[in-house]
């Protein structure tokens, strides 16, 4: 799983059902944006309505605890810089192809395309700042890998 838990919320009955699909001995490995200590829903807000609705932002040691069915091998910590130059190199990508990335928002958007060429331009930068606080030490990114027993 890569960056799709933060739009999930009940970790456990997930957990479970991916248990489900993996044969015995078989591994899952989940790759989640997280706090270094504090989890909470996204409820409101530009960001929770534009791009993580009805998502969470997870603490690190979190998602451990739904385990349920499945067993924790290793987890791992990320710093939030990384997150955060991949947020500005994602910036530098759109910027650079901004006529091509109109042009293919105005397929679904049309005349509102420039506009969410603008959504996702403040999207990278707040992500950017957000995962560069505090030299990345606040947010970050959270590896783990599970087995099925």
């Amino acid at each position: 799983s890569v960056e799709m838990l933060e739009h999930a919320r009940n970790y456990e009955a997930l957990l479970d059902k991916i248990a489900t699909w993996l044969e015995p001995g078989g591994k899952l490995f989940v790759h989640v944006f997280s706090h270094r200590e504090l989890a909470y829903a996204y409820e409101s807000g530009w960001m929770a309505k534009h791009f993580f609705t009805a998502g969470t932002m997870p603490s690190h040691d979190l998602i451990p605890h739904f385990a349920g069915k499945l067993a924790l091998q290793e987890q791992w910590a990320v710093n939030g810089l990384h997150y955060a130059r991949t947020a500005e190199a994602w910036l530098d990508r759109l910027d650079y192809a901004h006529a091509n990335t109109v042009e293919v928002l105005s397929k679904t958007y049309g005349s509102a395309a420039a506009r969410r060429l603008q959504m996702w331009r403040i999207f990278f930068m707040a992500c950017a700042e957000l995962w560069g606080y505090r030299s990345g030490s606040e947010w970050g990114v959270s590896h783990y890998r599970f087995s099925k027993p």
